[in-house]
């Protein structure tokens, strides 16, 4: 589904029938996004911004924030306790900026640390893929338990067992929704055109989520700022 914000085009993941029975209300909205010439744009300021107000945070407040709590309901939605698999931007504060010094948030690489900036300043769930290494368009759905998954930072392929929500295109699965990315479209220095992913949850709105995508679009530009 394309929805037109603009004049960039967002898009909304298809939901199977299936997956939406899982997670009503659950939407991925996407926005293809070209990285700049000269690279992304510096986040150290963003994470800098987000430092100063979550690093003398407690963990109670950290997981009471309003869009915390919303994707906090989604990790319970899908069966998952969210103390033992945390939401992204919950992860994200916790390991890099609540009670950690200045600069001790994650760095992986300039595109995936821009987007991660944006989503800890947003408090929306944001993800990137390789564009061109997608085959069609991304769909939310359950396993059938038969495809194999390598998730970043595993030894190799794992089946998945069936009932699992997945983000997939036609050819396979990309990502064990709001738990953990594929190596297949993982980000690298040699991508140069990614596809920006948000997760819009009952209190975490599509329009929250398309100013997030924006704002992480620009960085990517090199414009931002």
């Amino acid at each position: 589904m394309t929805v037109t914000h603009g004049t960039p085009t967002f898009r909304k993941a298809d939901v199977t029938p299936e997956a939406r029975a899982l997670v009503p209300g659950v939407h991925v909205l996407t926005l293809e996004a070209d990285i700049g010439p000269a690279g992304p744009a510096p986040a150290e300021d963003v994470w800098a911004e987000a430092h100063t107000r979550w690093n003398g945070a407690s963990r109670a407040e950290v997981r009471n924030a309003p869009n915390v709590a919303a994707y906090r309901e989604l990790s319970r939605m899908t069966g998952a306790h969210p103390d033992k698999r945390p939401p992204s931007v919950q992860a994200l504060i916790d390991r890099g900026l609540r009670a950690k010094p200045l600069g001790a948030w994650p760095h992986i690489n300039p595109a995936v640390d821009a987007v991660n900036a944006v989503a800890v300043r947003t408090l929306v769930a944001l993800g990137l893929f390789d564009r061109d290494t997608l085959d069609g368009e991304v769909t939310l759905r359950l396993t059938d338990g038969t495809e194999e998954f390598t998730a970043l930072g595993a030894d190799g392929p794992v089946t998945l067992e069936a009932g699992g929500l997945v983000l997939a295109d036609r050819e396979r699965v990309l990502s064990q929704f709001a738990h953990r990315d594929g190596v297949h479209q993982a980000v690298t220095a040699e991508t140069r055109r990614v596809l920006l992913l948000a997760c819009a949850v009952p209190g975490v709105s599509e329009d929250v989520c398309r100013d997030a995508l924006l704002e992480a679009a620009a960085l990517l530009r090199g414009t931002a700022g």
